[in-house]
């Protein structure tokens, strides 16, 4: 026995993190405790509730040996048509009953459950005899580690069913939308001295609210099973804050808030539909949890590491300390039940920090609860460019 090996083995197995971790793990170490000519695995695919063969592991001692290459693709083909034609007590025994002498084949049992089978050959007529309890014996973390990778596998597969529905149901949403800004716009322009006309706007800025919303949806959702895509290019970011803080003033006078704003006049690379994003996020959230006849700072600067800032500072509702670590998660919102306040939808903020680990960059905060919040995020620069 191959203390050394056996100690190699039991640490990689935990540090597994998918199927084939696990296999690739498992047949290395196996040969190496057991001087095997060859070791497999053949785990169950439960959607089809047939055998999926991974991968071979051989050692060199197996090349010349053309009785044993033989009698692998025999034991690999049985094992299959047995997965597929057999009930899982039959091929229990059978694999029992085939584990002597020179081969083991064992179950890999879980809570009663099947997950499949591993099987080691050799040359040696002893090689069972030596071998059997310490398979045994490691057959137990690979059972309880692959029933651990089921679950993340799981875990996976539902979160990325639950954001193609997110996706979906929000893309049914913009058409209705796009109707409702669209008709509420003409029957604005026609009611201009009208008692209707605040009515109309109402419905025209909480539509585009809910289809700012929708876009932050899709654009998460999408994010989470397909790689962000930046299209780069060069702007100044002065213009396009401005803009959107200009696009914010109905909003401003609403709550009597004064912008407060110190812009650097330079060039960046970044993606500027995203870049937009950003901005109109983290002012979005500043209004609207800023209190009345308050006021908002922004700054942006170039930083000594080549680091583009931009900075938003508030004086609202602010944020506890248990609720700091939550605030970048999707759909996730603190609790300002006790404010009595408008709530975010906790997508924006999510979405941010999305958008910035796609440029190599960070978002941060500092806030205190009823005494507001400072937000500000970085994108790295190659040089600065006046």
């Amino acid at each position: 026995m191959n203390k050394k090996a056996i100690y190699k083995f039991v640490k990689k197995i935990n540090s597994a993190k998918s199927y084939k971790d696990l296999i690739d793990i498992t047949n290395e170490c196996f040969i190496d405790i057991t001087n095997a000519y060859a070791s497999w695995i053949g785990l169950v695919n439960f959607d089809n509730n047939q055998l999926d063969l991974n991968k071979l592991k051989i050692s060199n001692k197996l090349d010349e040996n053309k009785f044993l290459n033989s009698e692998i693709k025999k034991i690999k083909q049985i094992m299959f048509d047995s997965y597929k034609n057999f009930e899982i007590e039959d091929i229990n025994e059978f694999l029992d009953y085939a584990s002597k002498k020179n081969k083991i084949l064992k179950s890999i049992i879980y809570k009663n459950n099947t997950l499949g089978y591993i099987a080691l050959i050799s040359a040696d007529s002893n090689f069972y005899k030596k071998n059997i309890n310490t398979i045994n014996i490691l057959l137990e973390y690979i059972s309880s580690k692959l029933e651990i990778i089921s679950l993340y596998e799981e875990r996976k597969k539902n979160i990325k069913e639950r954001m193609e529905f997110l996706a979906s149901v929000s893309h049914e949403f913009k058409t209705p939308l796009n109707s409702i800004i669209g008709f509420s716009d003409l029957l604005a322009e026609k009611n201009q001295d009208t008692e209707n006309l605040k009515y109309l706007n109402n419905i025209s800025q909480s539509s585009v609210y809910l289809m700012d919303l929708i876009k932050n949806v899709l654009d998460y959702a999408r994010s989470e099973y397909s790689p962000m895509e930046l299209k780069i290019e060069k702007f100044r970011p002065k213009k396009v804050i401005s803009d959107i803080i200009w696009s914010f003033d109905e909003m401003r006078k609403e709550k009597n808030i004064t912008f407060n704003y110190t812009l650097s006049d330079i060039i960046i690379s970044a993606d500027l539909i995203r870049f937009k994003q950003l901005v109109y996020n983290l002012i979005s959230n500043a209004l609207k949890f800023s209190k009345t006849n308050s006021s908002i700072s922004i700054i942006t600067y170039l930083n000594r590491k080549q680091e583009f800032i931009f900075e938003i500072k508030d004086n609202g509702d602010g944020i506890s300390k248990k609720d700091m670590s939550k605030i970048f998660n999707f759909f996730t919102q603190v609790n300002r039940s006790q404010l009595k306040r408008q709530q975010g939808s906790g997508v924006g903020l999510a979405l941010c920090r999305k958008i910035l680990n796609a440029h190599g960059g960070k978002i941060f905060v500092k806030s205190k609860l009823h005494y507001g919040s400072t937000f500000w995020f970085t994108i790295p620069q190659k040089k600065s460019s006046q």
